[in-house]
Parts: C-alpha cells; structure tokens; sequence
C-alpha cells in the first residue's frame, strides 16, 4: 500500500535512487508473496459467508491464502490505523505500471482475476466480498478495474515518467501501456488460442487453457482472458510432477531417462488395462490425496509391482487424471486443437508421446522465446500500437515445433483407462476414509476402555513439601 505522500511518485528527482525517495510511501514495508499462508483463517471466513460454490462461480477460484483480497482484509483486521492511511493498495503489477509513469495504473482484468475478489463475468468488484470486514470499502483503495488489453485507438495511453526519461534516458514519448501478471502474459507469449492447453512439465505440472464453456469449481482457477472478452482462460495446478518423474527414474533407473523411457513404450494390452498413481505429496487435484494406489485392491502397494510397471502406471496416471480433470471442468478439446509443451522435461520425447496418446492431440513444442511471459508482455504492447491483428501475424510465426502425433488407436485405449483411472482413485479415496473411521473407532473405544488417570500431586512435590515443613519447625 502507498500513503498519503503520493506526490513523491509525480516528483521524484533523477539524481537520486527510486529507493531512497519512496522509501517513506509504503505503510506495509514487506509484500506479501504466493507463498505466504497467513490467511488461512480469512479464507475459511470467506467461503463459509461467501459459500463456496457461489466464490467459485463469481471470481473463478476457491478462497487461496495467496489471493490479495485476504491479505487485504487481514491488515484491515489486524493493523486498521495503518489501512486507514494508505492511499492505494497495488497488485505487483500495475505497481510496476505506476513506478514507470508516476502515476496510479489499475488493475487489470486478468491478474486482478487472481484475487479472489473481482466478478470474472461482470468485470466488477464483488460487493458483497468487499464489505465481508465492516470495517472500510476495500475497493475505494484499489480504484475501478480495466480490461488487460489496452489499445490506443480507444483510450488514452501513459507516457513513462520524466523521471526515466532524464536518469535512464528514455524517450519522452514511450508509451507504457496497462500491465498484468505471469500467467496472462505466458498465454499470450505461447499464442494460445481458444481450445489450446499448455503443459508446463516443471518441478510441478500446470494445465493453462482457454474456453469459452468451462465451469468455475474448487479444483481450478479461472481468470479473464487477457487478449478476448468472449472466453477464459483456466489454471489447474499438481504439486506432484517432474520431482515424482525424477525421483523414481533415480530409484529404479540410476538416473538414465534411456531406461525410463523404455518402460514406457511397449504396446498396451486392451484386456489387460492397469492404472494407479504415486502421490508422495498432498496433492490439489483432488485436494489433499496422497499415498499410492492400483486397479488391484485399493489398499495393495503399488511398489509391490516391477519397477518399469510402476514407471509406465505412475507416468499414465499422471496424465489420465488430468484429462479427467480438464473434462470436468467442460473442455473439449476440437480436432485442431494444440496441446503446447513447455518446461525441463518438455525435452523428452518419449513423453510427449505418451501425453499426445493420453489427450489425443497433437503436440507442439516452444522451438524459440523461452521466457514466454517476458514474450507476452512484449506483444501486449505491440497489440496496443497496433492492433491485436497485427500483432497475431507476428506473433503465430514459426514459435512450435510438431513433436507428437496421437495414435487413434492407443487413445481409445486410454479412454477407456481414464474411466477405470476414475474408479480406482474412487476406490482408494473410500479405503482411506474407511481406514481413518477405523482408526478414530479404535480411539474412541481406547479412551472408554482405558479411561486416562486422574493427575495427583507427584511424590517428589509431596516430598520437597514435607522437607519444608520440617525445616520450619
């Protein structure tokens, strides 16, 4: 948040460091970052006032501890004196826009899809979420939100500040057009159009598409399309990715990928389908689940299987339990539609064509501009000079290379393993709850059995007590 003193951001003097001028204009001097989960208790709040479904439907999210507007409130609620004295509260974002021209830049529809707090259809701030804390209107700090694209046909565009222009040289007429976040910039540095996914294959794996028919729920975040008004663009997150790749290559392979791509390629069996999944961490999708399972008996170990079998099922489930995913949330994916891989283990082949099978789509790879969000806001501007057609005839040129074809034939195949992947995961979801009931009974039945023992005065308090007797008398 900015104080009061926002007349240092229109006058800051270019012979001195931005640091040493707007120290002094921040009532909250450490940001709050994705990792911080000191909120929780004001997103239990806010989805039980709010209630879950209608948070979903609304701002395209669940309540997440990362998300701005409980950061918000919690310095409403805890530092009210501080709040009060703050002029702006800024997404890093268009913090980034405001340093730039010295004056407020607002948020934009795309990353201020990210905070749990702007209406994703309506394109306004929710009401009733704002006022959740009587204490103050929380939108009067964050000014009206606009849309991510901003062209200058339209509206009027920012200049950079004197301040560039005289210390760091800029031109004068530089035009600093509205900024947003990572995620909206990535989609459209990877020219993704309507019914592309992207697959980041990194220490997580991420699903980044967009529909003009997916579903809001708690299992995905929805935000607004940064280029199109008319669709979304939506985020499911896996904690368990390429570290679970890695770690049983390393265990079962000694680090030779030649070894683990190998038990991914022998040709699968119609009659004999197998499926399971390894999720050593607590897992997003579905919330929480962890463990290992099987087709066999949900409470059989999976690891009790040759290792190049336990490669090929953990590998497939990964993949079988994402598609399962995104068609919940109402994708489907249109026979030209491209499946965009980016990320360390976008390199291996082999995989790729397991996930082209897996999804039946074809599959590209990123064949230039690694850094795809720096590329995104690049052409982000571009559009604004000069159009958005303009900047899609430069942008579709030459960026993927095909690397995988699906085979018609193993799809099916992997259709039908996507609904026995639904059952088996059903089925070890009920074991563990059967075996928690268990457990809680075994408790219950201890503590009547074996009710715990009155505390007593112990015989060393009894004994120093008597010591201290005697010695007075």
């Amino acid at each position: 948040g900015i104080n009061a003193e926002y007349g240092a951001l229109k006058n800051c003097d270019s012979a001195l460091r931005l640091t040493t001028q707007l120290t002094g204009c921040f009532t909250k001097q450490l940001s709050p970052i994705w990792m911080d989960n000191s909120t929780v208790e004001y997103c239990t709040k806010m989805e039980k006032v709010v209630g879950l479904e209608v948070l979903c439907a609304r701002t395209g999210s669940r309540a997440h501890p990362r998300f701005s507007v409980h950061h918000i409130h919690k310095m409403v609620n805890e530092n009210l004196s501080r709040y009060q004295v703050t002029e702006r509260v800024l997404l890093i974002s268009n913090f980034l826009g405001t340093l730039l021209t010295g004056d407020y830049m607002s948020i934009d529809y795309s990353d201020g899809s990210g905070m749990n707090l702007l209406d994703i259809f309506e394109k306004k701030w929710v009401k009733e979420i704002a006022e959740l804390y009587k204490e103050e209107d929380i939108t009067s700090k964050l000014g009206d939100p606009k849309p991510t694209l901003q062209e200058e046909e339209e509206e009027e565009v920012a200049t950079v500040s004197d301040y560039f222009v005289q210390r760091h040289g800029f031109n004068p007429e530089c035009k600093v057009f509205r900024c947003t976040g990572d995620n909206p910039s990535t989609l459209v540095g990877l020219c993704c159009r309507e019914q592309d996914l992207i697959l980041s294959l990194g220490t997580s794996d991420v699903l980044i598409g967009v529909s003009r028919s997916v579903k809001p729920s708690p299992d995905l975040h929805v935000f607004c399309n940064p280029i199109d008004n008319e669709s979304h663009m939506f985020i499911i997150c896996y904690k368990n990715g390429s570290l679970v790749r890695e770690e049983l290559c390393r265990e079962h392979c000694g680090d030779d990928w030649g070894r683990y791509n190998e038990a991914l390629t022998p040709p699968l069996d119609s009659n004999k389908l197998f499926v399971g999944n390894y999720l050593p961490l607590p897992e997003i999708i579905p919330a929480g689940l962890q463990g290992n399972f099987c087709t066999s008996d949900p409470d059989m170990n999976l690891f009790s299987h040759p290792p190049a079998k336990i490669i090929r099922t953990v590998t497939e489930g990964q993949f079988l339990s994402k598609c399962n995913h995104i068609a919940a949330a109402g994708y489907e994916a249109s026979p030209d539609a491209r499946l965009i891989v980016v990320g360390g283990a976008s390199v291996n082949n082999t995989l790729l064509q397991l996930i082209s099978n897996v999804f039946g789509m074809k599959v590209y790879r990123v064949g230039r501009s690694a850094n795809a969000a720096a590329r995104g806001a690049a052409l982000l501007a571009y559009a604004g000079l000069h159009g958005l057609d303009k900047m899609r005839e430069i942008a579709y040129r030459d960026v993927y290379d095909l690397v995988a074809v699906p085979d018609p034939h193993v799809h099916e195949i992997y259709c039908k393993m996507r609904e026995l992947y639904t059952e088996t995961q059903n089925n070890y979801t009920n074991y563990l709850v059967q075996v928690e009931e268990e457990r809680i009974a075994m408790v219950e039945f201890r503590n009547k059995a074996f009710p715990p023992r009155r505390k007593y005065r112990s015989d060393s308090n009894a004994t120093t007590s008597g010591s201290k007797s005697s010695e007075k008398k």
